[in-house]
């Protein structure tokens, strides 16, 4: 039998950023079912222990009471995540706890998952192998790849991967739609899109895929992208260059393009990732057109991750940061103010 990775269980920052971001979404009541999805997975590799203290946080918070017994969490993971139980548990011993949280969370959990749009879940595949599992996302989705790499996805969209194909090094996924690709070098380790009988391959670099029936278009902003097929290799792009692949004719079109133009589909998204807090008020303010201020100055320093792709208004990404930072936020017409709040 394989062994697993040694790091498993020790996510990295990035992870860790993604996590809280997801945590954050939950208690401000703004996760989508396929953050619900994305949360899940990420506590059953790696995160079990920061979803327990999250749980416990905010419980001791409602209850004044003591942390939730290990049994009662894990319960409230299947349950408010979504996971049928593997087999019929008994809840006579441990109804008056779970009763409790199911009523003081279940308005922050159990109810928005219930009334989660189901086209946003995440569609998620077990492959019983060693490759792991098969996670599958749709629709606007920013993704942090276990490599490190980003994708943001566009409306209408798919994009699939196996994070233990990842671990080994393997670095691939395949897309359906359009997504923008920001991929972490790694000169030992290709990283490939497979969208049809079109795969396009990198080590480092960023471009836009956009695969539809018969046609599919690749895009580069940074660094050298390979275009090819089944027969081989069609074209390399260049920043700035665009290649137009007609999958039927098994022909391709070479075009120089303005791509920050051409890829303009992202500045209708706001994606913090592993910015500094100023950074994000910068982004916040040309978004929204308002001045965002802070009344604690080291909370500036603070790093964060999060994205907003679904026209979120105003109110709703503050209600987030304040989530992820502990502060509160206050909005007078064009100004917003975050009181308090810390890195930790």
């Amino acid at each position: 039998m394989e062994k697993e990775p040694e790091d498993r269980d020790t996510p990295d920052f990035r992870q860790t950023q993604r996590f809280d971001y997801l945590m954050a979404r939950y208690l401000a009541r703004e996760a989508s079912g396929a953050e619900k999805e994305e949360l899940r997975w990420l506590a059953e590799n790696g995160f079990g222990k920061q979803f327990q203290n999250w749980i416990d946080e905010q419980y001791t918070l409602d209850t004044g009471m003591e942390s939730i017994p290990d049994q009662v969490q894990a319960e409230m993971l299947d349950n408010i995540l979504g996971a049928a139980p593997a087999k019929p548990k008994s809840f006579q011993f441990r109804w008056s706890w779970a009763a409790a949280a199911i009523l003081l969370l279940g308005p922050v959990w159990w109810f928005t998952y219930r009334n989660a749009p189901v086209a946003g879940k995440i569609a998620r595949t077990e492959v019983h192998s060693e490759n792991s599992d098969q996670l599958n996302f749709k629709g606007k989705q920013y993704l942090n790849l276990p490599d490190g790499s980003t994708v943001l996805m566009n409306e209408g969209s798919e994009l699939s991967y196996s994070p233990g194909m990842f671990a080994k090094g393997i670095r691939t996924v395949n897309l359906k739609g359009e997504a923008y690709f920001d991929v972490a070098h790694n000169p030992k380790s290709v990283f490939q899109v497979r969208a049809g009988e079109i795969l396009t391959r990198v080590l480092g670099t960023a471009f836009n895929v956009r695969a539809l029936p018969g046609e599919v278009k690749v895009t580069v902003t940074r660094g050298l992208v390979e275009v090819g097929g089944n027969d081989g290799v069609f074209t390399k792009l260049k920043p700035d260059e665009q290649v137009t692949v007609d999958v039927k004719r098994d022909q391709f079109k070479m075009t120089r393009i303005d791509a920050e133009h051409e890829l303009a589909w992202r500045n209708n998204f706001l994606v913090f990732d592993n910015i500094k807090l100023e950074e994000a008020r910068e982004l916040i303010e040309d978004h929204y057109g308002t001045e965002l201020t802070f009344t604690e100055p080291e909370i500036l320093k603070c790093r964060i991750t999060a994205s907003f792709l679904n026209a979120e208004d105003l109110p709703t990404v503050l209600k987030v940061l304040s989530a992820m930072t502990g502060a509160t936020y206050s909005i007078d017409g064009k100004k917003a103010t975050l009181t308090g709040g810390s890195c930790t």
